[in-house]
């Protein structure tokens, strides 16, 4: 982990599962918690959109769609968040949060992921302060894209 923090005017996005969409399009805040049953994760899994310079947004997400490694769903959403207005937001009940880079090499299965990035610094996932964290974070999110296009 380069663990080299990402700047507040940036943007990160993080795939999320239909089921965590609410029939509202809101995103579930439990997709911003750590998982408790991974105890020694370090941070969220997101992508650093501004690590592709000089595109649009919508050129930064198809990016993201090309090196992502999950299974991603037609009816799942990449959700944007805005480094620096998270963490201001977040600062009230949690300072501990930070966004930094966290690239992943090439492997068998995956290209190279200069993108990828984590959100570290959070509570445990299976406390109330979590629930409570994942819950603010999701009131963030400033945009969705879809995670699939035909």
């Amino acid at each position: 982990m380069t663990s080299e923090p990402i700047a507040d005017t940036d943007h990160v996005v993080r795939y999320v599962k239909p089921s965590a969409i609410g029939a509202d399009g809101l995103v579930n805040g439990s997709e911003f918690r750590l998982r408790s049953s991974r105890p020694d994760d370090m941070g969220i899994s997101v992508n650093w959109l501004e690590c592709f310079p000089n595109r649009s947004k919508v050129e930064q997400v198809n990016q993201v769609r090309s090196v992502v490694r999950l299974v991603t769903k037609r009816s799942g959403c990449f959700a944007e968040l805005n480094v620096g207005r998270t963490r201001d937001y977040l600062t009230k009940e949690l300072s501990t949060i930070f966004f930094v880079n966290d690239p992943l090499g090439s492997d068998v299965d995956h290209p190279a992921d200069p993108s990828h990035a984590l959100i570290v610094g959070l509570p445990p996932g299976n406390t109330p302060e979590a629930e409570l964290i994942g819950d603010m974070i999701a009131e963030c999110v400033i945009n969705k894209y879809p995670a699939v296009i035909d």
